[in-house]
């Protein structure tokens, strides 16, 4: 097995951070989960060690994701609805990629569009998604 140090592809930006310790550290880790996966991917590590890091992405996905929307019930957040919408598409999305992989085997093509959509999903749901958390109880 080699043990060459990865470039992280995707990394965590201050500017991300939507206040909330329990949140942020989620993002973090989700982060760190992203890459471990890829790091996965593209090391050809075997199909058993790629399965167990997908299948910890999305579990830990659930669980933050099952997080988030009980901080914004709490603080009443009037996008709750859409927001957990956008979560439970991301994992239908996601489960689809990951059958894919499992079925046709792991290419670097797949690969390639399984991190390109978790990367921009998870920077982008961030940026327009969560912040808009942030900015609602900054108004509060």
């Amino acid at each position: 097995m080699m043990n060459t140090k990865l470039n992280p592809l995707i990394t965590w930006d201050d500017s991300w951070a939507v206040g909330i310790d329990d949140i942020d550290d989620d993002h973090k880790k989700l982060v760190k989960l992203i890459q471990k996966l890829f790091g996965a991917l593209i090391s050809a590590q075997g199909a058993v060690y790629v399965k167990t890091a997908f299948f910890e992405l999305i579990d830990y996905t659930k669980y933050h994701f099952q997080r988030e929307e009980e901080i914004y019930a709490e603080n009443n957040y009037d996008k709750l609805d859409k927001h957990k919408e956008l979560h439970q598409n991301f994992i239908r999305q996601v489960l689809d990629m990951g059958r894919n992989i499992m079925e046709q085997g792991e290419t670097e093509a797949v690969s390639d569009e399984l991190f390109e959509f978790l990367k921009g999903w998870l920077i982008n749901h961030i940026i327009n998604e969560d912040l808009k958390f942030k900015t609602f109880l900054a108004q509060r």
